[in-house]
């Protein structure tokens, strides 16, 4: 927390960290370094970030959490937007640089990633989804781009993504029961196999090594997960959650044995554009586009939507 701190160091007089019941230095580390700290018993990703928002001095907010750093071209070009007052935008999207284990990600589901992070609290605020939270009221917002990047340090082991899998997938499937939603047998066992072969061979996860095979392993695992454990309870659920990951890896390798390579070729990074809008991928939740495909047609089961689409980041 304290590198995250002092990665934003010049751009305001005004650092607000709310802390969940940590049990370790982090409250100490962050007043020592100017912060103004509030504690809070936690109540889910959104409303916690909610409550940040609301103790904020100032109309604009740079949204970041503890595993995140802002790289010093980012912080110069946050400077010039503001140099001459508040800019005439309401909010800005912010290239992501993912790492895995102190490895920069160059590939996969990870990269590249961008999201809504700098914006005015008064024309946007954070969702109510258990999970990957995003921003409501872009819709009606102005948007730009900055230069620069924030630095993500999700991970550090692949014990730590399996971890994530498991917490995530679970609040995902609490958001699908309480919306009385019912996934069907398509979304349980083959979306998962789109997810690990867009992953690791489309995306070109592959080129990442062991991370990508870690990275695109646990996306499809979760995206099973996430389905599977959103349905009634049926037994022999548990024995078979491992079939889905290794699913995927053998279906892909058939179908590329069996089929032109020339029938991927619509699918490959820099090809001609495919006639299945639904499958030009769009970061979850972070702009108009994103939240339009949340009202497609979601039976056809390698129709990635923007609930298929989050990353374990």
């Amino acid at each position: 927390m304290g590198d995250c701190i002092d990665s934003v160091r010049g751009l305001t007089d005004d650092i607000v960290v709310v802390d969940a019941g940590s049990h370790d230095q982090t409250r100490a580390i962050c007043r020592a370094k100017g912060a103004r700290v509030f504690e809070r018993r936690w109540t889910g990703f959104s409303d916690q970030k909610n409550f940040g928002n609301s103790q904020a001095r100032h109309e604009w907010i740079l949204s970041l959490d503890a595993d995140e750093r802002v790289t010093p071209e980012l912080a110069a070009s946050i400077r010039r937007e503001f140099a001459h007052g508040p800019p005439n935008r309401d909010a800005y999207s912010i290239r992501f640089r993912n790492y895995y284990g102190g490895q920069p990600v160059r590939f996969g589901a990870w990269n590249p990633e961008w999201h809504i992070r700098l914006f005015d609290r008064r024309q946007c605020d954070w969702n109510t989804d258990e999970v990957h939270e995003g921003l409501r009221g872009l819709e009606d917002c102005t948007s730009g781009r900055l230069h620069g990047c924030i630095r993500h340090l999700p991970v550090s082991s692949r014990e730590e993504l399996a971890a994530k899998t498991r917490r995530y997938s679970e609040l995902f499937a609490e958001k699908l029961r309480r919306k009385g939603r019912i996934p069907g047998w398509s979304k349980v066992w083959l979306n998962p196999v789109w997810r690990f072969s867009r992953d690791f061979f489309l995306r070109l996860g592959i080129l990442d090594g062991g991370a990508g095979w870690a990275i695109a392993w646990e996306a499809a695992h979760y995206t099973h997960l996430k389905y599977w454990r959103a349905l009634p309870a049926r037994p022999l659920r548990r024995p078979i959650e491992w079939l889905a990951p290794g699913a995927a890896a053998a279906t892909f390798a058939a179908l590329f044995y069996v089929m032109p390579v020339s029938a991927f070729l619509g699918f490959m990074p820099g090809a001609a554009p495919s006639d299945r809008n639904e499958l030009q991928i769009t970061g979850p939740n972070q702009t108009a586009e994103s939240m339009a495909l949340h009202q497609a047609d979601d039976d056809d089961p390698l129709s990635i939507l923007p609930d298929d689409d989050d990353v374990l980041t």
